[in-house]
């Protein structure tokens, strides 16, 4: 999301710099407006884990429209919100299915937590509810819970998130949605099969490579 707004965005990040607003929230007013599925447009960045073989195709953008509408900004800036909830969504399924255990919700945090439109997506994605925290960066939370912990103001982690974690936002799946995400997730993994294919023929340059690869 980063490389669309630094590479297309610059007129809402002049925009947000004049009104003191955040460009992602710019860009996601437009893209709020493009109904699910984003027209077809299937990004392909990161690719689902693969575990002994892990690495990502090159950057694309498959399936544009010459119709504006249907390929400019808006609907881009939808569509990578959207794939990046549908690999999530087939990540979370594998976990799911290696442990037998399917969790009755998912908590969602970090920056884009704070997309009340991200997360709804992740929710449809995944046909699970999703949570946010009031507090969005998990992970600087998380150490000083551990700071806390070691300091002796708490005895253990779950105690400390009992305290300290608050829920900001919960956000239930639409079921016509998912429907959409999973005929779009089955489109995009045949895509990048392929896309993973021109990268083995030396015809395109990976995004990233595990080491070792």
């Amino acid at each position: 999301m980063r490389w669309f707004r630094d590479s297309f965005g610059a007129e809402e990040v002049a925009k947000a710099k004049r009104t003191g607003g955040d460009a992602y929230s710019l860009l996601e007013e437009k893209a709020a407006n493009v109904p699910p599925g984003a027209y077809g447009i299937i990004p392909v960045f990161s690719d689902v884990m693969h575990y002994g073989k892990w690495y990502h195709a090159a950057p694309s953008l498959l399936n544009l429209s010459i119709d504006p509408e249907k390929s400019g900004k808006a609907a881009i800036f939808r569509a990578l919100q959207e794939n990046a909830a549908i690999v999530a969504a087939r990540n979370l399924a594998a976990i799911f299915k290696l442990s037998g255990k399917t969790p009755d919700k998912i908590v969602f945090a970090a920056g884009a937590a704070k997309s009340a439109h991200w997360a709804q997506i992740l929710s449809d994605a995944t046909g699970l509810p999703v949570v946010t925290p009031v507090v969005k960066e998990a992970t600087a939370l998380g150490c000083a819970a551990a700071a806390g912990i070691g300091a002796g103001l708490h005895h253990d982690f779950v105690g400390t998130a009992t305290h300290w974690v608050k829920w900001d936002r919960h956000f239930e799946p639409n079921a016509t949605h998912k429907a959409i995400y999973d005929a779009a997730g089955e489109r995009w993994a045949r895509a990048y099969e392929l896309q993973r294919q021109l990268v083995d023929e030396g015809v395109t340059t990976a995004l990233w490579k595990a080491p070792g690869l």
